[in-house]
């Protein structure tokens, strides 16, 4: 399996995807004050404002940057999948 994911990122991901869970919670569970900060910034954000912020975060995936940089992108990413998935089931 680790070779099919290539990396422990790969994988946690792929974990994620699969159960339908993060680490960091649309309720605040288990959110750094980053993330949290910005879930609370978008959760009143409405569907096609978070799909345009989605597919902005997503267009910059492929770019250079610092890894720091890549994992904030990355955590936003899944927050938004998140909360997209969370409006719809509203």
């Amino acid at each position: 399996m680790c070779d099919e994911l290539g990396d422990l990122g790969m994988m946690m991901d792929y974990i994620e995807e699969a159960a339908g869970t993060s680490l960091c919670a649309l309720d605040g569970t288990n959110c750094d004050d980053k993330s949290l900060a910005y879930l609370e910034k978008m959760k009143v954000k409405s569907k096609g404002e978070i799909e345009s912020q989605l597919a902005r975060l997503r267009g910059m995936e492929g770019n250079s940057m610092k890894q720091e940089l890549k994992d904030w992108l990355k955590k936003r990413i899944k927050l938004l999948v998140l909360l997209s998935a969370s409006h719809d089931e509203l």
